[in-house]
């Protein structure tokens, strides 16, 4: 396979929101938030929070030169926002997204609120394309992820809210710290210890 990972660059956006788009669609916090089917609610949020994030690092992979991977990660404690500070900005950021700001803000409330308080650094988001899945490609981004981890001796912590995602991460040292409902959904908390 011939496999590119490269820094991302603004002049990706729109492979990167298609491939999102595509790769969260099914997602159960997002089907929650956004409803069933809804790849024009699920590109417009990724446009906005691409926009949006300017700290941190991220990556693609291009497979054959087809951008088909997207990964963001950001050290604490600039990588979430206070719990209070989510119902303006999201008021303001999302308002394009219409009925689902309520659950988005209840959703991401909740995870801001249970961002550890101690240096780690935050995987979020990372998708693969749906027809580029299971060919190693989630397995080279999250290689990238470990190594900043590594480098920089931290702790990596995320959420997901897909079952088949908990053993995925469990490979590469996760372990749930935290599972509950929110939105409807199930979902887990899972960091990495210093090793």
């Amino acid at each position: 396979m011939n496999l590119v990972l490269r820094k991302y660059s603004p002049a990706d956006v729109d492979d990167c929101v298609s491939v999102l788009a595509d790769a969260f669609v099914s997602s159960p916090l997002h089907l929650s938030a956004f409803g069933n089917g809804r790849i024009d609610q699920n590109r417009r949020f990724f446009r906005l929070a691409l926009r949006n994030m300017f700290f941190g690092q991220a990556f693609v992979a291009l497979h054959d030169g087809a951008l088909c991977g997207y990964i963001h990660f950001r050290a604490w404690p600039y990588c979430l926002p206070a719990p209070e500070e989510i119902p303006n900005a999201a008021a303001t950021l999302l308002k394009s997204m219409g009925e689902a700001v309520p659950k988005f803000i209840q959703w991401f409330a909740r995870w801001c609120h249970l961002d550890p308080q101690e240096p780690h650094v935050h995987l979020g988001p990372i998708g693969v394309a749906p027809g580029r899945q299971r060919q190693g490609i989630g397995t080279a981004l999250m290689d990238l992820y470990i190594a900043e981890l590594e480098q920089e001796r931290s702790i990596g912590y995320l959420e997901t809210d897909r079952v088949e995602n908990v053993s995925f991460y469990k490979k590469f040292g996760f372990v749930v710290k935290h599972e509950e409902v929110v939105i409807g959904t199930t979902t887990w908390y899972m960091s990495r210890p210093l090793n």
